[in-house]
């Protein structure tokens, strides 16, 4: 019979299990995995696994059946409480971590142990949004079983660099978790299968489960936690880049989620191997490290890979190299892209300010990608990464062809049928029986008249772009056409505020100057307020508001409203500002919820929101989750000026940056 690479678990409370427990003996179904027999006696005697009773009335463990991510984490909270291994979590750290759980769909039943995961480091938010999908518990890999079991058993345990793993698939097992597979195979508690393969993508069954809940049930009644770092989350990842000014060090690593930065300082131990402290000048470009860190309190960095062979010589800091990566498109934000690279991972890098950005050839915007993410594009990606910096200073996407196409040029129009080129490749549909249409954003009254003006453009050598809608039998129902030779005026009134007297107006990108109506209206959002605020701008006039903006060195990005050649209403938003940070507030540190004030010239103390999406680097120092608190207590104790505040369009900063 054959043995897996994983012993199985499955869990002392969960919605399918949750109330009966019975003698091992007492299972009609365990006779059919003879090699977990034993082992299944074992954790239904201790109580940390459960059964139920099959439609025959009989008592069944299903050895057989996959284990979910919330049952993995109900079982390690049972063994850890059970065995004496480490204090239990209490009801207000249930609640720092309540809104993240509902967030991500975990189960009433559940959340307890997957708190206290998050309490001890075993799991992290990452991990969280494995959970569940679209309500549905999914099941967990054995992988991400090894990871939650060995840094259970971290707490102990000295973890190594996963370097003497001898599996035939070792290869397949990320970075991050080798370390933890590592610790488990080497205390005898995973082993390969009999072709010695680990495995590390596969689901986990619960008889597999019962085998690796035994040993490690076993191994943490041996001993009690003497680990000073008991509680730390333990965060592992490759050396992007690591720096020193006055006895501090910023270290930036690679993760399979994206970039950490930690600042560590001269007495932060750094050790090789668990055992010698070289540290933090030890520390090279390449090198794997194991930071064990509690928000912003860095306990210790272990090396568990040293990139340098020759261990007499000492690694030294290099800076303005680039690394490649390239990968399939998933989603981007205002600062940030996320990519499946080649390892089937997904990774999340942040975009410089002055990143060169093209698509399909030609330079974009990162709103131009966060749209491709709401559209569902696919496209592939090859970004340059500095190693100084760790953010990406290239990004260069090329859209996939869609398998059908629904807009381009019109190379053909009759009454029946309408071809369109698109790319390289031209498509042809049939219309319905009922068609609308338009041109150049004006609805046309009949298909002989929307036939006539493509006519017309055809013979001028002109043409009509359309997006074409369609119904369930892929037949047009709408025809959405631009001329080649139409010219959207509205165009030109759109853009950053390049100069502006109250009277007239200009924007760039734009030759024009306008004349400002004296009864225009002003709707421009500055942070989390907006113009018409008497308690920030003191009943000033909305120019005189924004003329205070501008004297401020704030960059305003605004839509023109223009009749008859002048402008009735200027709508926008403030695109940068700077000034001094007075104070911040937190609402929400798992999620990243909070505000600034900031000091802006002539104008006092301007709120501003911010979110997970927004890019803050202080002091060279980059903010999260994991350290947003020691920021705040920084600033209230202590303002930090010529700050540099980016927006999006709803006043939520985009990146913050002294």
């Amino acid at each position: 019979m054959k043995k897996y690479a994983f012993a199985a678990l499955t869990i002392a409370c969960c919605t399918a299990f949750s109330s009966i427990g019975y003698a091992a003996s007492g299972f009609a179904d365990i006779n059919n995995i003879p090699w977990a027999t034993t082992y299944i006696n074992s954790v239904a005697d201790k109580g940390l696994m459960v059964g139920d009773y099959n439609k025959a009335g009989k008592k069944v463990f299903r050895g057989k059946d996959n284990m979910t991510y919330t049952e993995a984490a109900q079982l390690i909270y049972t063994i850890v409480k059970s065995t004496g291994f480490s204090d239990d979590i209490t009801e207000t750290g249930i609640q720092k971590y309540t809104m993240e759980m509902n967030s991500e769909g975990v189960p009433a039943w559940g959340q307890k142990a997957v708190a206290f995961c998050r309490e001890k480091g075993i799991i992290t938010a990452y991990n969280l949004t494995k959970f569940t999908t679209n309500g549905k518990s999914n099941n967990i890999t054995r992988e991400d079983m090894a990871v939650f079991f060995g840094k259970a058993l971290a707490v102990v345990y000295p973890v190594s660099s996963g370097t003497s793993l001898s599996f035939s698939d070792t290869a397949s097992i990320s970075a991050e978790a080798k370390p933890y597979v590592e610790l488990l195979n080497v205390k005898g508690i995973v082993s390969g299968d009999n072709n010695n393969k680990f495995n590390p993508s596969a689901n986990i069954t619960r008889a597999e489960v019962a085998v690796l809940a035994s040993k490690t049930y076993d191994l943490m009644k041996k001993g009690v936690p003497t680990n000073s770092e008991s509680g730390y989350t333990q965060t592992t990842g490759v050396v992007a880049s690591i720096a020193e000014t006055n006895g501090t060090w910023l270290l930036r690593i690679l993760t399979a989620n994206g970039t950490e930065g930690f600042v560590l300082d001269n007495s932060t131990p750094v050790y090789i191997n668990s055992t010698n402290n070289v540290g933090p000048k030890g520390i090279g470009l390449g090198d794997t490290v194991q930071v064990s860190h509690y928000n912003a309190e860095i306990a210790k960095v272990t090396i568990t890979k040293d990139a340098v062979v020759d261990a007499n010589i000492v690694n030294r800091q290099d800076f303005g190299k680039t690394i490649t990566d390239k990968g399939e498109f998933i989603s981007a934000g205002n600062y940030s892209i996320k990519i499946l690279d080649k390892s089937n991972r997904e990774v999340s890098y942040v975009i410089a300010t002055d990143a060169k950005i093209t698509l399909d050839g030609k330079t974009a915007t990162m709103r131009q990608l966060s749209d491709m993410s709401r559209k569902k594009s696919t496209a592939y990606v090859v970004l340059e990464i500095s190693s100084t910096t760790n953010e990406a200073t290239k990004v260069e996407v090329t859209e996939k062809e869609a398998s059908v196409k629904n807009e381009g040029k019109i190379t053909a129009l009759n009454r029946k049928k309408i071809s369109i080129l698109s790319g390289s490749k031209t498509y042809t549909y049939d219309f319905a029986d009922d068609v609308t249409y338009k041109l150049n954003g004006n609805n046309v009254s009949s298909q002989a008249d929307f036939m006539e003006k493509y006519d017309d453009l055809d013979d001028d050598n002109k043409y009509i772009t359309a997006k074409l809608t369609f119904n369930k039998d892929d037949e047009v129902t709408k025809v959405d056409g631009t001329a080649s030779n139409y010219k959207d005026e509205k165009k030109d009134y759109k853009g950053t505020i390049s100069s502006f007297n109250g009277d007239t107006i200009k924007v760039s990108g734009s030759s024009k100057k306008f004349n400002i109506a004296s009864n225009a209206k002003y709707d421009i959002t500055v942070g989390a307020t907006d113009i018409d605020d008497n308690d920030l701008f003191g009943g000033m006039d909305g120019d005189e508001a924004l003329e205070a903006l501008l004297d401020a060195n704030a960059e305003v990005y605004v839509e023109l409203t223009v009749k008859n050649s002048e402008v009735t209403r200027i709508s926008g938003y403030v695109s940068r500002a700077e000034g001094t940070l007075t104070s911040m507030t937190v609402s929400n540190a798992s999620r990243l919820r909070g505000s600034f004030w900031l000091d802006m010239k002539g104008i006092g103390d301007v709120e501003f929101k911010f979110d997970s999406d927004t890019r803050i680097s202080i002091d060279g120092t980059t903010y999260d989750e994991e350290n947003i608190e020691s920021l705040k207590r920084s600033i209230n104790k202590n303002e930090v000026e010529d700050v540099t505040v980016k927006f999006d369009a709803d006043g939520v900063a985009e990146s913050v940056k002294d």
